[in-house]
């Protein structure tokens, strides 16, 4: 006669048997598997991995430093933008310069010296929290255009 062991009790039972007679284990009873906490750790780990690295190379891949520099010598706005892929030059000449604006409360800053040019292009020459004025000034100056004053905020004298 063929046996089988209890998995509860570990007695040699007939391979017939649908309930063990000392322990009464049911055999037909549908053992549920637990899931092991490793795997999901392991499935945490991994996800918080793939989200790491497409945030870095987000970062990597589209963050561009620009540098702006009013070149009196060469009559013209010079823009170099870096990125991970390539470094560009972008040339304005001042004769382009239709106007320099001093924003208060722009897009990038709270205060923005913004060279606008004649085919409507807004270059944001520097931008910052702290007045900008002189500066602005100063370039509306040496590029020999007119400065605007633009307010996109309003005060308490407004």
């Amino acid at each position: 006669m063929a046996t089988k062991t209890c998995p509860s009790c570990g007695a040699e039972v007939p391979q017939a048997a649908a309930v063990c007679k000392h322990c009464f284990h049911d055999f037909n009873e549908v053992v549920q598997k637990k899931t092991n906490p490793m795997v999901i750790m392991l499935g945490f780990l991994v996800a918080m991995a793939v989200v790491g690295a497409a945030a870095f190379a987000h970062l990597y891949y589209n963050n561009a430093a620009e540098r702006i520099v009013v070149d009196a010598e060469t009559q013209s706005i010079v823009v170099t933008r870096t990125t991970a892929a390539e470094t560009t030059t972008e040339r304005i000449n001042f004769d382009d310069v239709e106007k320099i604006e001093y924003v208060f409360g722009g897009e990038h800053a709270m205060f923005e010296v913004v060279a606008v040019t004649r085919d409507g292009r807004r270059v944001v020459i520097k931008a910052g929290d702290a007045p900008l004025k002189g500066h602005a000034e100063h370039i509306a100056a040496v590029i020999d255009a007119p400065l605007e004053e633009i307010r996109n905020i309003k005060t308490f004298g407004d």
